[in-house]
């Protein structure tokens, strides 16, 4: 729910040129026809960037937090280390959309990926401190209320965002500064 949905208004919404720019320039978009936007070489890479965020967002909170109690009756350190886990997750995949849109510091990207940001709040919020939440699930009730109040969670958060993203912000730079395509050129030169 609060990851998915605001894909379809960055991507639906997202403009790179104006139409008629676009429509009198088809030069300009090689790369569709050319499949170079998504062929396996794109597809490995994402899914090879996609173990790394995920390993990263997994070890950096638990060797920071250290997990070694477990309770499936009640809150305990694991589920805390899990919610930053997971968090840390939700913010690395809705940060990597921002950075991949044509316009990312745009607010038809800002507005729908703060929105996705704010429906997790809302889930975990609804899974934490309520009786509906404390039902499905007996072991979140107040844990973020805890990782809220752990520096080491704040420490985790920070470190395992920023290196699961360094990895895409140094290739989108690398790539927009040493081979960009005619389109981003054009952009430019708006």
């Amino acid at each position: 729910v609060y990851v998915t949905w605001h894909l379809w208004f960055v991507i639906g919404f997202d403009r790179d040129l104006p139409d008629e720019v676009a429509c009198r320039r088809p030069e300009l978009y090689p790369v569709g026809p050319e499949r170079k936007l998504f062929n396996a070489r794109v597809f490995t890479k994402w899914m090879l960037l996609g173990a790394i965020h995920g390993s990263i967002a997994w070890l950096v909170p638990f060797f920071l937090l250290g997990t070694y109690e477990y309770d499936k009756t009640q809150p305990c350190q694991f589920w805390e280390c899990s919610t930053v886990v997971f968090t840390s997750m939700v913010f690395i995949v809705n940060f990597k959309l921002v950075l991949v849109a044509e316009n990312p510091l745009s607010r038809i990207t800002w507005l729908p990926t703060i929105g996705a940001l704010l429906t997790y709040f809302a889930c975990l919020g609804l899974l934490s401190y309520t009786p509906l939440g404390k039902s499905f699930q007996p072991t979140m009730y107040e844990v973020p209320t805890q990782v809220v109040a752990s520096p080491q969670a704040w420490i985790a958060f920070a470190i395992s965002i920023g290196a699961a993203l360094s990895l895409d912000i140094v290739e989108k730079v690398s790539v927009y500064f040493m081979c960009p395509s005619k389109l981003q050129l054009a952009q430019q030169h708006r």
